[in-house]
């Protein structure tokens, strides 16, 4: 349904090179008897496109702030930057997304099956029950964020965030586990990336923030199938802060709230992930804490993205990088500001 204070009326909204998603998005409110424009602002965020929807109600014309986004992950909706004012246009906005938006402070969103909830003085426009067409693009699908890419991705930032330099491709191999023609692939996307991610004879990176929100994103959107975890009870860790002195096995490395607790943030866990490198790491921890299968444990055992550490490890954690991705994968807002710690910077 949709309501607004004064009958609209449709008219074509302006041509320009915009993506696809964007212009179905807008077509869809003029098949809704709806007004609408779309203009594009310049910024650099990577694969989001910053702009203004504006609706005319035949007596004002509302501006929406608005930031484009083909599949928002959960990490999309908490990262992008935004404000009480600005909207979400995606090309489907799901009722669970839709929720999650409102609780990080979204002012509404639009899809390109015409879905909306938009706000303004004089203004209310309330959409939904539209379906998507088949037509709808997936998470991002380019090199460094496949299943096989991100890994490689990951390790290059993780070192690039320790060391301040870029291993070489034979490096990148050897701590993710990808093989060398993986890797190139991802080097030589992110060079072909307009502007580039990788600049120089080193191939140094010349956007780590954008390229990190853009890895974050893919990750929280493939986590769950290409690393999914196995939830355990245990006899001897009985409640995660029983964890946060003990000393993992080799190749385990503690992630998301425990990883965060044990580096000083002000958090009390609710579940503990430990990444696993291997059958016999597993076997290990399974064997030390006593673990059973339980669908409602509060241990989870999640798959290591590495082969080798991409850096340094501190305190039995995973890179810093990981521990904001694992954080705003829990998809709480209360975990937000703790994941913003740790966000750039070295160790």
């Amino acid at each position: 349904m949709f309501k607004y204070h004064e009958h609209m009326s449709i008219i074509e909204h302006g041509g320009c090179a915009t993506p696809e998603f964007i212009d179905r998005a807008v077509d869809a409110l003029a098949e809704a008897g709806l007004r609408a424009d779309w203009s594009a602002r310049p910024s650099d965020l990577g694969r989001a496109f910053p702009g203004t929807l504006t609706v005319d109600d035949g007596h004002v014309k509302h501006e929406f702030p608005t930031l484009a986004v083909a599949s928002a992950s959960a990490g999309d909706v908490a990262l992008l930057p935004h404000d009480e004012r600005t909207i979400l246009l995606a090309a489907h906005v799901s009722r669970t997304k839709a929720q999650q938006l409102k609780d990080r402070g979204w002012g509404g969103f639009l899809d390109s099956a015409g879905n909306a909830s938009l706000r303004a003085a004089g203004l209310t426009i309330e959409i939904s029950g539209r379906r998507s067409e088949s037509r709808m693009p997936t998470p991002p699908t380019t090199a460094p964020f496949t299943r096989a890419g991100l890994p490689v991705t990951f390790a290059l930032l993780a070192n690039h965030e320790h060391f301040g330099v870029r291993p070489t491709q034979r490096g990148l191999a050897e701590i993710s586990g990808a093989s060398l023609g993986t890797v190139n692939r991802v080097v030589r996307a992110l060079r072909d990336r307009t502007p580039p991610f990788l600049e120089g004879r080193r191939n140094d990176i010349s956007r780590p923030a954008v390229l990190e929100r853009e890895w974050i994103s893919a990750y929280s959107a493939q986590q769950s199938v290409a690393w999914p975890d196995e939830r355990f009870a245990s006899d001897i860790w009985t409640l995660p802060k029983d964890l946060s002195e003990i000393d993992l096995p080799p190749g385990a490395l503690f992630g998301s709230e425990v990883a965060a607790a044990r580096l000083g943030a002000s958090i009390r866990p609710a579940e503990a992930v430990i990444y696993v490198d291997g059958d016999s790491t597993r076997r290990e921890l399974i064997r030390l804490g006593r673990l059973r299968k339980d669908e409602n444990g509060t241990i989870r055992l999640r798959p290591a993205l590495w082969r080798i550490p991409p850096a340094p490890t501190e305190n039995h954690t995973v890179p810093r990088l990981l521990i904001r991705a694992d954080l705003l994968l829990e998809d709480d807002p209360r975990t937000d500001e703790i994941s913003a710690e740790f966000a750039g910077g070295r160790r």
